[in-house]
């Protein structure tokens, strides 16, 4: 009896060391996210803010702070209003607030950080000075061909060329 449990535990031994071989090293790291700043960074700031979205993300406590339904919630997960947003090329502001509520601040921020409005222009006019071809067809506006609108589609008499 002992044997056999001897061999079943170096069994499952075995196959948990070939198990960790086969799975990446990625799945078992708890980093921060890879849109978060370099490493030199992170230890200055502790939030980060996304001003176009208006939400942040605490580095420490890798949390999202988000408005929801006028009240701020607190999410381990991106939120879903800003799944798929890339935030790695999205607007980023590195808070110099150490605090564990950010959005205590929201006001200011959106001020300070509002996004820039870039006035649109109005599109250039094209104006067409003479819309009329120049080809003389003497249709007179009638609009109807060279006839008078009496012939029975066979022809005005001109123009049927030479039979063989």
């Amino acid at each position: 009896m002992k044997v056999i449990f001897k061999k079943s535990i170096k069994i499952f031994a075995m196959f948990a060391l070939i198990g960790l071989f086969f799975f990446p090293t990625e799945m078992f790291s708890q980093g921060p996210p890879k849109w978060a700043p370099a490493h030199g960074y992170r230890a200055k700031t502790r939030h980060i803010y996304f001003p176009e979205q208006n939400f942040y993300y605490d580095i420490q406590q890798r949390s999202y702070f988000y408005l929801n339904s006028g009240k701020w919630s607190i999410s381990v997960a991106i939120p879903t209003p800003f799944i798929s947003i890339n935030l790695g090329s999205a607007p980023q502001i590195q808070l110099d607030y150490y605090g564990a509520y950010p959005y205590y601040y929201n006001t200011t921020h959106c001020v300070k950080y509002k996004k820039v409005k870039v006035k649109k222009m109005k599109p250039n006019k094209v104006v067409v000075i003479d819309g009329h071809h120049h080809h003389n067809d003497n249709h007179h506006g009638n609009g109807h061909g060279g006839g008078n609108g009496k012939d029975k589609g066979h022809g005005n008499g001109k123009g049927h060329g030479k039979k063989k």
